[in-house]
């Protein structure tokens, strides 16, 4: 159901929070969350802004927080290549996580077959170290 202050928060707030929460996700299916993705989960949450609260929040309350997808071309990609970075981090690409990659890649408005294309090559960069830039200049 959310808070009244979910109710007051910007549209890209509650886009980030959604992210966040699509992030997490990704790296609970492996079972607990690693040192690696922890790591990655703060940095992200730092560059989101959010506070140690709302991480909280996001994290006992999933439900709460649903994926907004960006309106434009560019902010998909990148996301989907941060969805593909979270996978890679801990070093084990579970078949778990690259089903739940498939599923936010649809919700994120790619088709089947442009996932099917873009998911080997943004793996294959993410694994390799390429950073997320440089992976968008690649596939974009």
């Amino acid at each position: 159901m959310g808070t009244i202050a979910q109710l007051f928060e910007s549209g890209k707030k509650a886009a980030d929070k959604g992210l966040f929460n699509n992030l997490v996700m990704l790296a609970r299916v492996d079972a607990a969350i690693d040192d690696a993705e922890v790591k990655l989960l703060t940095r992200i949450a730092k560059r989101l802004s959010l506070t140690n609260e709302q991480v909280s929040e996001i994290i006992e309350h999933p439900e709460s927080y649903p994926m907004v997808p960006p309106s434009s071309k560019e902010e998909r990609y990148e996301r989907f290549i941060l969805f593909i970075q979270m996978v890679v981090v801990d070093g084990d690409v579970d078949p778990e996580e690259q089903k739940l990659v498939i599923k936010y890649g649809l919700s994120l408005g790619f088709k089947q077959s442009q996932i099917e294309e873009l998911e080997p090559k943004v793996l294959k960069l993410a694994k390799a170290g390429v950073i997320r830039s440089e992976i968008l200049d690649q596939v974009m």
